[in-house]
């Protein structure tokens, strides 16, 4: 396998991806940098869903909360029948009476019985265990994608002249068969086949190297029909 650095651009167009990549890895391995693999995103455990239901009766500051909906409906009607009953704030200042009035924005306040999906205890430890394996897996990729994007900014740096190599070999063959495009198609029908002639017009009509001018003669035969 020739060195890179001695490949002619036409020899550099003809490589095929995998030994581009090769030619990469090569230049990778003799300065001591890492091939760099991009790490998946983990797969996460999804949470169990809430397995129980329990019936609230809200009030100022939180909820009074019961597994048994009877239960929670009795409480209500007894506070609803209770007619100095009211609520106060954490500093004592009564906000509204149970059953009736306004809370302390201005807005009736109605009780009632809400059922609310919830999780029971065992539902609720296992899916903090779950929380903890899936936050434990996203700070363990977080961190490998940090390392992965600052090893890919050295072997962007490290392959900044291969890359450039191989871009300006293709745009430089693609020159090379425009000419010769030109030269079969244009100009070797109006000098009759004589290729001499040919080339003097083209040279003409657009300029030619000496690296053009051998690739052309080396090449018009393939374009012809």
């Amino acid at each position: 396998m020739k060195k890179f650095n001695v490949l002619t651009n036409v020899e550099i167009c003809n490589l095929t991806p995998e030994q581009i990549d090769t030619y990469k890895k090569i230049e990778l391995a003799e300065n001591g940098i890492a091939f760099p693999v991009e790490p998946k995103e983990p797969v996460l455990t999804a949470e169990e869903k809430p397995d129980m239901v329990i019936y609230t009766i809200p009030v100022i500051g939180g909820r009074l909360a019961f597994t048994n909906e009877d239960d929670a409906r009795n409480v209500l009607n007894a506070l609803r029948q209770a007619k100095s009953a009211g609520l106060a704030d954490e500093y004592g200042i009564p906000r509204f009476s149970i059953g009736f009035g306004k809370d302390y924005n201005g807005h009736t306040r109605i009780l009632a019985v809400e059922p609310k999906e919830c999780y029971s205890a065992d539902v609720y430890a296992r899916n903090a265990k779950i929380r903890e394996a899936n936050n434990k897996l996203t700070s363990d990729y977080k961190e490998a994608r940090k390392q992965y994007d600052e090893l890919m900014t050295k072997v962007e740096e490290q392959l900044k002249d291969i890359n450039k190599r191989i871009t300006d070999a293709h745009d430089d063959v693609w020159h090379k068969q425009q000419l010769t495009t030109y030269f079969v198609r244009d100009y070797l029908p109006i000098a009759e086949g004589n290729t001499e002639t040919a080339m003097r017009f083209l040279k003409l009509a657009h300029p030619v190297s000496e690296s053009d001018e051998a690739y052309i003669l080396e090449h018009c035969n393939d374009t012809q029909e």
